[in-house]
């Protein structure tokens, strides 16, 4: 197995199609077996709402994501992000976080939310399912689905990727580009929630500018604790409209 492994990353495009392979087949079986093991635990607990089921569903990404990596790398967690960051300004590191968030949502909400879904208006709904708690949006978004996430994307894709970070197109390595166009795609399935098709290009568009981001401070940090930061940094700030919401 160790020499099919190799013969793969010696490849830039087989490697680059196990990457997306691997995050795909991850995804999807995710979902299928929160789909399947969901109706099984409503019998115990309350697991009718979107953060509920999504906790499900990220930690089966988080297993799969783990499982997949002891087998890829003979049994170890090195190399692929799990270690201390190396060289982090974690003060910088959160303002930069918080300012590209901010901007990514200006710019994607004049585009998407203003001037596209004016234009070209569609049914479904253009918010994200309201919280009954802070609680809850705290634990399964902020902290649960940015841990999950970043172990599959930033963990195993970018690490599986690793050796072809001298690969750059305009300025960024490959790894970087893919996993943050990766994570970005992720958040397609919002679809499936119901939510309107810009509301969705609005997520998607921050979702892989925040992608980018964690991407490159993953490959400049060789750890997932940045990226992690990152993305719940991301995810808090996104949360503003739906703190305000329970609020009122």
């Amino acid at each position: 197995m160790n020499t099919i492994i190799k013969r793969i990353q010696n490849n830039v495009i087989l490697t680059i199609l196990t990457t997306l392979f691997l995050g795909i087949t991850i995804f999807f079986i995710s979902k299928l077996l929160a789909d399947i093991t969901i109706p099984f635990f409503k019998n115990y607990f309350e697991l009718n709402n979107f953060y509920t089921k999504n906790t499900v569903f990220k930690f089966y990404i988080l297993i799969l994501s783990i499982i997949t990596i002891l087998f890829l790398n003979k049994g170890s967690l090195k190399n692929y992000g799990f270690n201390f960051s190396k060289n982090t300004n974690y003060f910088k590191l959160t303002f930069i976080s918080i300012g590209i968030t901010l901007g990514a949502m200006i710019v994607g909400g004049a585009l998407f939310m203003g001037i596209l879904s004016h234009f070209f208006p569609t049914e479904n709904t253009n918010v994200f399912p309201k919280s009954e708690s802070l609680i809850e949006l705290i634990l399964a978004i902020w902290i649960w689905s940015s841990i999950c996430e970043e172990i599959l994307v930033r963990g195993l894709m970018q690490g599986f990727m690793n050796h072809l970070k001298t690969k750059k197109v305009l300025g960024l390595s490959l790894p970087v580009i893919i996993s943050g166009l990766f994570f970005g795609s992720m958040h397609l399935s919002l679809i499936s929630a119901g939510m309107g098709v810009w509301f969705v290009c609005f997520i998607l568009f921050n979702t892989t500018i925040i992608g980018l981001l964690a991407a490159f401070y993953r490959e400049k940090s060789e750890s997932l604790i940045p990226p992690i930061l990152i993305h719940i940094i991301a995810n808090v700030v996104g949360s503003i409209p739906l703190i305000i919401q329970m609020i009122i």
